[in-house]
């Protein structure tokens, strides 16, 4: 099981929920959006300076990476294709993105070709376990709202699966948060014997803080 938060970012997130009320008053509600914006970023802004100052040792300021929960146990999800080529891996990756576009949509994600225990990390973001990643997903992105557009995907080695996709869209949260279009490169590694997928890892074409700035921005 993955460690909690950390510590600086869990005392941000109970700042953001303590200053909630901010955004339930009738003077926030007549506020101007760029006013309500000023607001936000100033709220998050110490915390993503302290927690980058935290980081900066074990990792450049465009990989934050810290571990999300609560997200629950790892739970076992049936019906594994083990022993698949990479061939067939990718094919299956590349539908779940190109027609479910998985990244938004939990339910087109395949999860028949990725290992229970499978890590799954990105620039702001490090969750382990198949069954709390596809929760993950759950909570993130409206796919109603959002688009994830496939440019290409290609086997890289045995044991490794490359993309390259494009992504827009708004967040699941209160204060309709949106994030512009940015560029993203996934690494899928495969298991050697089994062939399931033991962790994917996305780098993105803006920075984990461009991206903790964009998740508590408000738009109109």
């Amino acid at each position: 099981l993955m460690a909690p938060p950390s510590p600086l970012l869990f005392a941000l997130l109970q700042t953001i929920a303590t200053s909630s009320k901010v955004f339930r008053c009738p003077k926030a509600i007549r506020a101007s959006t760029v006013a309500r914006r000023g607001a936000l970023r100033a709220i998050v802004g110490s915390g993503i300076l302290a927690l980058t100052s935290q980081r900066r040792s074990e990792a450049s300021p465009r990989s934050i990476g810290f571990p999300v929960a609560p997200l629950g146990k790892i739970e076992q999800m049936e019906g594994k294709k083990v022993g698949v080529s990479p061939t067939e891996v990718k094919d299956t990756l590349e539908k779940g993105i190109r027609d479910g576009e998985y990244f938004i949509n939990p339910d087109a994600m395949p999860v028949e070709i990725f290992d229970d225990n499978c890590r799954f990390k990105d620039p702001t973001t490090d969750v382990k376990g198949l069954s709390r990643y596809v929760k993950a997903l759950g909570i993130l992105f409206d796919p109603k709202r959002s688009h994830v557009k496939l440019k290409e995907i290609h086997i890289e080695g045995p044991n490794e699966v490359k993309a390259t996709w494009e992504q827009d869209g708004y967040l699941k949260l209160p204060w309709n948060p949106y994030v512009p279009p940015y560029t993203s490169k996934t690494t899928w590694i495969l298991d050697k014997e089994s062939g399931l997928i033991i962790s994917q890892e996305h780098e993105w074409s803006i920075s984990g803080i461009e991206a903790l700035r964009e998740t508590f921005t408000p738009h109109a």
